[in-house]
């Protein structure tokens, strides 16, 4: 639903919302099956971030840090996570989602590609003959193409993420049992609901970026060449969001906020609630042998 409507709008310009919904849906089922609407999972972020707060509450950095937290002690109060200060929140969750978009960037270029009906599924068979066309048709810069939008999306989203989930865990567990706020807060039904709030919120927020970025992944070179969008064989955030805003207007940058906040909210909560409480399971475990 993000990539840019090359003609279904000039084909159907009536087309509600949520009729382009159920045709997205029915589109992507009927010709890949349920499969299609698989998306990959975020090993690589949970331990970087839990290993990069632990360093940060260790090594007692000011503003970041929280004076005497130590994370042996924090875990055995209910939480896997280091406690860290507000900025320190965002500060690591930034740093940790943008370093692991690098990385992964070449393969979102793949995936993004391969979801997109802009190109032919059989350019795109493998990832390793996926990474040789993009190589081909746009050179190294090519692998990187919509990173800017990807890191001012990711950045923002993590920081926000950790800063609203650990603020949410400390005020729903005080709303529980008076004094014991830290203890409530290794509790499923906290992580839980702190995840999905949390992720909604911040889903919210980097929403314009995330169009940004998937229009920069899925939209043919020869289109932003007609469109005056490249630079070097790689569109500017920039003079995306421009495009996007001249062609399609302000109300572009919502399309499919409804499906992200729903998927963030569960993937979230799934995500953060297993590596929370399986973590705990397994510091406590440890500390009792």
């Amino acid at each position: 639903m993000q990539q840019e409507p090359l003609h279904a709008l000039a084909h159907n310009p009536t087309e509600t919302r949520t009729q382009r919904l159920v045709r997205t849906f029915q589109g992507i089922t009927q010709k890949d099956g349920w499969k299609g609407l698989n998306v990959p999972g975020v090993a690589a972020y949970f331990y970087t971030i839990h290993e990069l707060r632990w360093l940060v509450a260790v090594w007692q950095i000011p503003w970041l840090s929280v004076e005497g937290a130590m994370h042996a002690e924090h875990a055995e109060a209910g939480s896997t996570l280091a406690k860290l200060s507000t900025p320190g929140n965002l500060a690591t969750g930034a740093f940790a989602r943008v370093s692991i978009g690098f990385v992964l960037n070449p393969i979102t270029v793949v995936k993004s590609r391969f979801e997109s009906s802009n190109f032919a599924r059989d350019a795109y068979p493998t990832v390793r003959s996926s990474l040789r066309s993009i190589y081909r048709d746009a050179g190294f810069r090519g692998f990187f193409r919509g990173y800017s939008a990807t890191a001012l999306r990711d950045a923002p989203y993590a920081g926000l993420y950790l800063a609203f989930y650990e603020h949410g865990k400390h005020l729903l567990s005080r709303l529980v049992l008076d004094g014991t706020a830290q203890v409530n807060s290794g509790k499923w039904w906290v992580v839980g609901t702190s995840s999905i709030l949390a992720g909604t919120l911040a889903t919210i927020v980097t929403q314009p970026f995330d169009i940004i970025k998937t229009r920069m992944q899925t939209t043919p070179t020869n289109i932003l060449e007609q469109e005056a969008l490249k630079r070097r064989k790689s569109a500017t955030a920039l003079a995306v969001a421009r495009h996007v805003l001249k062609t399609n207007g302000i109300g572009a940058f919502a399309d499919g906020l409804g499906l992200r906040c729903a998927r963030k909210a569960a993937s979230s909560m799934i995500g953060w609630s297993i590596f929370e409480l399986g973590n705990r399971w397994a510091v406590q475990g440890a500390t009792r042998k």
